[in-house]
């Protein structure tokens, strides 16, 4: 396997990128955007409002190690019990396919008919795109609500921004409103107490993620390690993604860096500090490692990882 070269320059370059005017921008706008459409949308949903919904960063946000190819994504958490039972009630759904399915073939032609008119209707909604929303307490789900949100959030920015939508993920990119290459990413998510509650669907059900303990493992290595850590994330990050072409989980990349030893961090010239921490990782076994996030799991157990095992060992092949 090819090796690439790594020259100072270049990790100097990485460590030292300043995006701090750059996020504070969008994380304005993004705020701003977000609150006039909760706003919007709380008229007509009553299970929303601005005082029960928070807007968190997380990825490289949370960390300030964004780099160039990061995206800005945000947890949209909705504390509300009524949207969280009705999110998994969705699962008896597919307790019931198989006769969903029956009765579709048994009734065809019926449906085929029917199909026709809907091809019609959606001509005519894309001529008039605004969606009336219908509300019902007791079926309303987090999926329901990514689709008015989407909806309302194009009511407050620019007619050539982008607006797509995933399951409970929206995605949002818009050069007149947030800048070039930038891509905006909410994770319209369940909320209860310090805990955002992912609907990862009907197999896995809800992922608990615990924002307060990871800005913590983060702090304590910040204190004894100083900025030389947040670098890091940087150079990983940047490397990562160049070799593998996709951002990693950030869980696993700060699990990783943080369980290196602190007196590897101890230098004032950042790319030595990347040479040793580099060695110490080619030498270790990565899948040993434990997840910041529970530390009874290893990266490679804990769900929180993410898949980044075979990509990270990869990146240390092509650098080391």
């Amino acid at each position: 396997m090819a090796k690439i070269e790594i020259s100072k320059e270049l990790i100097n370059s990485i460590a030292n990128q300043n995006n701090k005017k750059f996020i504070k921008n969008v994380n304005k706008k993004v705020n701003e955007v977000v609150a006039l459409a909760v706003d919007d949308l709380s008229k007509k949903v009553s299970y929303i409002n601005v005082k029960n919904v928070i807007l968190q960063p997380v990825n490289e946000l949370l960390t300030n190690s964004f780099v160039d190819n990061s995206h800005c994504m945000y947890f949209l958490g909705i504390e509300n019990a009524q949207l969280e039972m009705n999110t998994q009630h969705k699962m008896n759904f597919w307790r019931n396919l198989k006769d969903r399915l029956k009765i579709a073939w048994e009734n065809r032609t019926v449906l085929k008919r029917r199909k026709k008119r809907r091809r019609r209707k959606k001509v005519k909604l894309e001529e008039k795109p605004e969606k009336k929303v219908k509300f019902d307490p007791s079926k309303y789900s987090i999926y329901d609500l990514t689709e008015d949100m989407q909806y309302s959030i194009s009511n407050f920015v620019s007619e050539t921004t982008i607006i797509s939508r995933s399951n409970n993920v929206i995605q949002i990119i818009g050069k007149e409103d947030f800048g070039s290459n930038t891509s905006i990413i909410l994770y319209i998510v369940n909320m209860n107490e310090n805990n955002f509650r992912y609907y990862a669907g009907r197999k896995k059900g809800f992922i608990d993620v615990n924002i307060d303990k990871r800005i913590e493992k983060n702090s304590e290595k910040i204190n004894q390690v100083g900025d030389n850590y947040i670098k890091m994330l940087k150079i990983i990050n940047s490397l990562f993604y160049n070799i593998n072409g996709y951002m990693p989980n950030q869980i696993f990349i700060e699990s990783i860096l943080i369980s290196c030893p602190d007196e590897l961090y101890e230098n004032d010239d950042i790319y030595k500090v990347y040479i040793k921490i580099i060695n110490y990782l080619s030498l270790k076994t990565i899948r040993d490692i434990k997840s910041l996030y529970n530390e009874t799991k290893t990266i490679n157990e804990d769900e929180m990882c993410g898949n980044c095992g075979i990509a990270f060992n990869k990146m240390l092949n092509y650098v080391k």
